[in-house]
């Protein structure tokens, strides 16, 4: 087989120089242009703390102004319609089973309406085959000294928790095939702000695990 001259060669040398240096530029634009990896979303048992702080202390007792039984008929009352979301399957859930809701953290949020402070009561719906998982997540406001419900949030292994600057924060786990019920492939959030009287959900962030 004959061999290369010497331009064949230069030419060779030229191209592999030229596809070593797209490499290294399509990798600092991937790097450049991929997601944010800034926020960190933990497990249940780690969450992070750039979104989660201590609750308002000025909320108040999670119990008040309304009772569970209270909760519960207004919920079911609505067929799980929210002012801002729906899930029909939350009330069936609640007709069924008379102990799957508990009270979770209630917190507050600045009200222009009224120049100052909201209650919102929170309230967690449980998995009647497994008490222990939460599957849904509700939020309660006082409207004519009647219960509101103000959201309504569904999905695996939710945790909620009151944020900062007066919003709610929803963690659930995110699972893939092949996965063990307890051991979720990953976790996303979701923080849902007080807008013009409503809950508006912002971006969601998710991490699987092995992402750092």
């Amino acid at each position: 087989m004959p061999g290369l001259g010497l331009g064949d060669a230069r030419t060779s040398r030229l191209r592999a120089c030229a596809a070593i240096i797209l490499a290294v530029v399509t990798l600092f634009t991937a790097t450049a242009c991929g997601p944010d990896r800034g926020l960190r979303v933990e497990s249940e048992a780690n969450p992070s703390p750039t979104l989660f702080e201590t609750p308002n202390a000025d909320a108040g007792p999670p119990n008040k102004p309304f009772s569970l039984k209270q909760i519960r008929k207004a919920i079911e009352d609505a067929s799980g319609v929210a002012v801002t979301g729906k899930a029909t399957e939350t009330a069936k859930v609640l007709a069924d089973c008379e102990d799957c809701l508990k009270f979770s953290k209630p917190f507050t949020s600045s009200d222009r309406h009224t120049d100052g402070k909201k209650k919102f009561q929170v309230v967690a719906v449980a998995n009647p085959k497994q008490k222990s998982e939460i599957v849904a997540g509700a939020v309660i406001s006082e409207k004519d000294a009647k219960p509101r419900l103000e959201l309504i949030a569904t999905g695996n292994q939710l945790t909620l928790n009151p944020g900062k600057n007066g919003t709610l924060v929803i963690q659930e786990a995110m699972f893939v095939d092949g996965d063990d019920p307890r051991s979720p492939s990953g976790w996303s959030v979701q923080v849902f702000r007080l807008h013009e009287g409503r809950f508006e959900p912002g971006q969601r962030f998710t991490r699987l695990n092995g992402e750092t």
